[in-house]
């Protein structure tokens, strides 16, 4: 893809909005990633009174409440009062409130602080996919979207090696700084990023787009609970191994982030060759496979290759899935049914302790990667006989690329 070109018609600027617009997602995935490599030292350090491990799995997947509820509210105010402002706004709170957890000490002002990161994080990724929504489908759409996540997963990778760095030099508060690289993207959006009018339409219903795509949204929860079993488990079940350096931790969790890049660098590549279901069906495998993997591996290399296996679904889940919603909704409602993709996505990473949880205390953490490994298996089953989600895109590819 040129990021140069403008013969789409999309602005003098165009290379430095793709830049903005792949950036933005890539700043979200610090949200929860640059807590992951600090989540057992700060479970050790909030352990007194309470469950430590479960507070700080709520530290790193709290903000999923918050943009859960905000990003399709933020698709509505981006229809009402434009794209940009929602988008500066979204960008400084999130620089903000991310780096505040450097300075705060009460365990309920973070995650008051954490909630308005999430905020601030369904604001910015609402308004860089329905941002997308606006370059032409057949290739260049598609393409872009492969490298937003793309930048994501790299994002994820550098900061849980680098959180897990921080953490072992000087404590956990540190990965929070990498918040700050917020502050070049705000000081740029201005200046690539039109003011767009508002949106005509008859009705603002946050759910309308529900009603006609909730197949999609439900899958996109399901496969979000297994995308982030090695960044949420995987920590807890190397430290049961003996694995206890947080730098290692975020290294061996890191390659899942590694092949998630590369996998969604080459989704326009794989939509094209597999199709839509053949896309589903290799990252519930992989998921699958993965997490059994890790479920049997001894000792942090081994595990770090099944966690591997589970970064090819992964990189390729928010994609399709996206691409999914823009190829159905109307331009009238783009905004909230991308913001809609959000909250499922989010939603599914805020469930996974809750989900993972209750199997870890009853069976062990290993035994839950097990009972995840098996149950996607079974859901790519049911994906090949054709009787579970696929209806609503049968016979579609997810890319024309």
């Amino acid at each position: 893809m040129s990021m140069g070109s403008t013969s789409d018609g999309l602005g003098e600027n165009n290379w430095a909005k793709s830049i903005v617009l792949v950036s933005g997602p890539a700043l979200v995935t610090l949200v929860p990633m640059a807590a992951a490599p600090a989540m057992p030292a700060m479970a050790a350090h909030f352990a007194h009174g309470t469950d430590g491990a479960l507070f700080a799995q709520l530290v790193m997947t709290v903000p999923a409440v918050a943009l859960i509820l905000c990003a399709p509210l933020a698709g509505i105010v981006a229809e009402i009062v434009g794209r940009r402002l929602v988008m500066m706004v979204g960008l400084l709170s999130f620089v903000l409130a991310g780096t505040a957890v450097l300075f705060l000490d009460s365990p309920t002002a973070l995650i008051v602080s954490r909630l308005l990161l999430g905020a601030a994080g369904g604001a910015i990724q609402t308004c860089c996919l329905s941002l997308v929504g606006d370059y032409p489908t057949g290739g260049h759409r598609e393409r872009l979207l492969g490298f937003m996540v793309a930048a994501s997963s790299a994002t994820a990778m550098v900061a849980l090696m680098a959180g897990g760095h921080l953490v072992d030099r000087a404590g956990w508060r540190t990965p929070f700084a990498l918040y700050a690289f917020g502050v070049p993207f705000l000081l740029m959006a201005p200046f690539c990023i039109k003011a767009h009018k508002h949106i005509a339409t008859s009705e603002h219903n946050i759910f309308s787009p529900f009603r006609t795509m909730w197949p999609i949204y439900l899958l996109a929860s399901a496969l979000t609970i297994g995308m982030f079993m090695p960044s949420i488990q995987g920590p807890f079940l190397l430290q049961e191994q003996g694995v206890g350096s947080a730098e290692v931790q975020g290294t061996v969790t890191a390659a899942c982030a590694l092949v998630a890049a590369l996998a969604a660098a080459s989704f326009g590549f794989i939509g094209r060759f597999l199709g839509s279901r053949g896309v589903l069906m290799l990252t519930t495998v992989c998921f699958g496979v993965g997490a059994l993997g890790m479920s049997l591996a001894h000792g942090a290399f081994l595990i770090g290759c099944a966690s591997a296996v589970m970064g090819i679904g992964a990189g390729l889940v928010e994609a399709t899935c996206a691409t999914m919603i823009m190829s159905r909704a109307p331009l009238s409602m783009r905004s909230r049914a991308t913001g809609l993709l959000l909250s499922a996505i989010f939603l599914g990473q805020f469930l996974n302790p809750w989900v993972v949880g209750p199997i870890r205390v009853l069976c062990g953490i290993d035994k839950a990667f097990m009972v995840v490994g098996i149950l996607f298996l079974c859901l790519a089953g049911m994906i090949l006989m054709g009787r579970t989600f696929w209806g609503p895109w049968r016979g579609e590819r997810a890319v024309r690329a």
